[in-house]
């Protein structure tokens, strides 16, 4: 007898989580790209000695850092989506809090893509 006989349900191929994965890259690669930015910012701030120049560099590096676990996170998204998609929606909110003007793109690419990763 087949394993499928008797009306037995054939199962489900799981989702493939291409567009997760790719928008997760892209953002934290934008991502990285804001943080560098922000810190060139600061320190050409801190050479022309404004004040809160060290602030803005600090947050740049706390940008990158967050990119760059939210395209470790898309690229685990297969493991728990769920999890992994509220993470990178975090991720996501973090970029727009750090470097505000200049993570608007790659916040939103990777809260597009956490937001995908939690469809069924």
């Amino acid at each position: 007898m087949s394993k499928y006989q008797n009306n037995e349900v054939t199962p489900v191929a799981p989702h493939s989580r291409t567009a997760e994965l790719v928008l997760g890259i892209i953002g934290g690669i934008f991502g990285i790209i804001a943080g560098l930015l922000a810190m060139t910012i600061g320190g050409i701030g801190s050479a022309l000695e404004t004040s809160g120049s060290a602030g803005v560099s600090n947050l740049g590096v706390g940008c990158i850092i967050v990119s760059v676990l939210a395209i470790i996170l898309s690229v685990m998204i297969n493991r728990n989506h769920v999890l992994m998609g509220w993470l990178i929606i975090l991720c996501g909110i973090l970029n727009f809090v750090f470097v505000s003007f200049f993570g608007i793109l790659s916040g939103l690419l990777i809260v597009i893509a956490g937001s995908l990763a939690l469809r069924k």
